[in-house]
């Protein structure tokens, strides 16, 4: 019975390790600036939805009502 706890002891700092290495890298890559050809095209996508949002004349897109 005591070797199950150790090893249940052991699988939890593993756990831990993983999941304070996984925050790391996360933390690591979303301070990272936007690559400019991400920024080029989402300031299309926000011009283009500006553009449908006047056409359809009340900003809500088109809802077929």
């Amino acid at each position: 019975m005591e070797k199950h706890k150790a090893t249940e002891t052991r699988s939890d700092a593993v756990e831990r390790e993983i999941d304070s290495n996984l925050k790391k890298a996360f933390d690591t890559l979303a301070s990272e600036p936007i690559p400019d050809r991400f920024a080029n095209l989402l300031d299309q996508l926000k011009a283009k939805g500006s553009e449908s949002a006047k056409s359809s004349g009340n900003g809500a897109g088109d809802t077929n009502e």
